[in-house]
């Protein structure tokens, strides 16, 4: 059963999946379809205007690849207005596959309401739907941002006080200071890693000795923060260095990728989940993959 079918009012909702792929888009149909919910397919960028200028849609499902990273741009032309009053404001779920934290950022700047990284589950699709249908978030419209707003806390979720979008720094939805001052010490271990990394070649042995107490360091640091993902990042290096030990040289790449990847994470305040969670698993892919060329080149 669709999301749409567990509306009280049973209204009939429209979706227009704009996707290249033939398969995605009857893979996408096939999720969505249900007794209240009408499903329509645009293959391209034109398709899909085409669709929005005669047809009365409810949400805009968009790959990210429509027409090679096209999905983007497209919603940014959306959100001002380029395709008409009343598609501009229409919900939009975006699908893409493992993209970076920079790019995801991208896509919410574009005015994208919800993100979703394949491979996704039927349930997890049905949520983004339901989102936007039944939570959406208040509509901005200002002279550098037009979208959904970019925050997720309710409105009024314990603030009283008078209202300061311009000067919000301090919202509920920021780090605690405690947890703030352990990421910064997860920073500063990140930068000694990185300068011991610089003088690995002149005392290799002592060098990997200082990687490895400055990474275990890290590790409890990020076990501090009870941070899933820093935590993940900060035991992945760890382990690596450990395994590695004084029997071979470490991969820099790799390293730098941990690190890259912790200091990302400890900059993000942990209400971002969703670009918090692509960093990590960007991380393992890159990881994963600079191994398989370090062992093919061995």
């Amino acid at each position: 059963m669709s999301v749409a079918d567990e509306a009280a009012d049973g209204a009939v909702i429209r979706i227009l999946v704009a996707d290249g792929q033939v398969f995605q888009r009857r893979l996408l149909a096939e999720t969505l379809r249900g007794r209240h919910t009408l499903v329509d397919h645009a293959a391209s960028t034109d398709e899909c205007a085409a669709t929005l200028a005669i047809l009365q849609l409810d949400i805009l499902i968009v790959d990210w690849d429509l027409e090679s990273g096209g999905g983007v741009e497209f919603s940014w032309r959306l959100r001002h207005g380029e395709f008409g009053q009343h598609p501009r404001k229409l919900p939009v779920i975006m699908v893409a596959p493992p993209r970076s934290a920079r790019q995801i950022e991208q896509a919410r700047n574009a005015g994208v309401d919800e993100f979703l990284i394949r491979p996704f589950t039927t349930g997890a699709m049905l949520e983004r739907v339901a989102e936007v249908r039944f939570h959406r978030r208040e509509f901005i419209d200002s002279p550098s941002y037009i979208g959904p707003c970019r925050r997720r806390r309710a409105p009024d979720a314990g603030y009283a006080g008078p209202r300061r979008r311009l000067f919000d720094g301090l919202e509920a939805q920021a780090d605690a200071p405690e947890l703030k001052i352990r990421k910064g010490l997860a920073r500063a271990y990140c930068e000694r890693i990185g300068v011991l990394m610089q003088s690995i070649k002149q005392d290799a042995l002592d060098a990997l000795r200082e990687i490895n107490l400055a990474c275990g360091q890290l590790s409890a640091v990020a076990v501090d923060t009870k941070d899933p993902e820093l935590i993940s990042a900060s035991a992945s290096l760890f382990s690596y260095v450990k395994g590695v030990g004084a029997t071979a040289a470490l991969n820099p790449s790799v390293v730098q990728a941990h690190l890259d990847a912790v200091v990302k994470l400890a900059e993000l305040p942990n209400c971002q989940i969703d670009i918090r969670q692509a960093v990590t698993r960007e991380l393992g892919v890159l990881v994963a993959k600079k191994l398989k060329q370090a062992g093919q080149a061995a």
